[in-house]
């Protein structure tokens, strides 16, 4: 039997799990066996299968943030930034299956990871789509909130309900522009 897994490796072979499968189908004696470990071991550094699920998506949190720094570094335009945004969110959407959205969605013990997730995207979308706005590459009426808002949570259910990424990014382009000022729509046009 392998000794020292370590509580990356755990929350790593976890993730990997959690991520194809759902939370609710992964279980501590798959986990264990995979890393050659006793449930002992694991329950050393993890008090409960929930602990250890709250470790994974806090470093999936994490990863995100990663992300999306290195990605916010790129340039372009406020609109073109917005775009890359969105389209970053439904690339995460598509790193895990449908089963775990729906896991961590319903399950109240999750809500804190579900919620803080809900609310780092929103943030994020709603300060890019502003900022497109005061440049008037949106139309001056919108409501970016509400937009942010429409937009992130049509986005989630369709992934739900197993639309591609494809349909996706077509459906957040097309929102967009019909939110973009003639501006934004030509912008849009010419950057296809």
């Amino acid at each position: 039997m392998k000794r020292g897994a370590t509580k990356e490796e755990i929350i790593r072979t976890t993730q990997d799990l959690i991520a194809r499968n759902g939370i609710r189908a992964v279980r501590v004696d798959e986990i264990a066996q995979m890393l050659g470990i006793s449930k002992r071991t694991l329950y050393e550094m993890f008090a409960d299968k929930n602990d250890l699920i709250g470790a994974c998506l806090a470093s999936m949190a994490r990863q995100q943030r990663k992300t999306l720094a290195s990605n916010r570094r790129r340039c372009g335009n406020s609109l073109q930034k917005a775009l890359r945004l969105a389209y970053t969110y439904i690339d995460n959407l598509y790193t895990v299956d449908a089963s775990f959205l729906a896991d961590i969605r319903n399950k109240v013990l999750f809500a804190e990871y579900y919620n803080e997730n809900r609310d780092f995207w929103f943030s994020e979308l709603t300060r890019d789509l502003e900022t497109c706005r005061k440049e008037e590459l949106l139309l001056a009426e919108i409501d970016t909130a509400a937009l942010t808002q429409q937009l992130l949570s049509t986005l989630l259910e369709l992934r739900l309900n197993h639309a591609t990424r494809e349909e996706l990014c077509l459906l957040c382009r097309t929102i967009l522009r019909g939110a973009a000022s003639k501006q934004g729509i030509d912008y849009l046009d010419r950057n296809r």
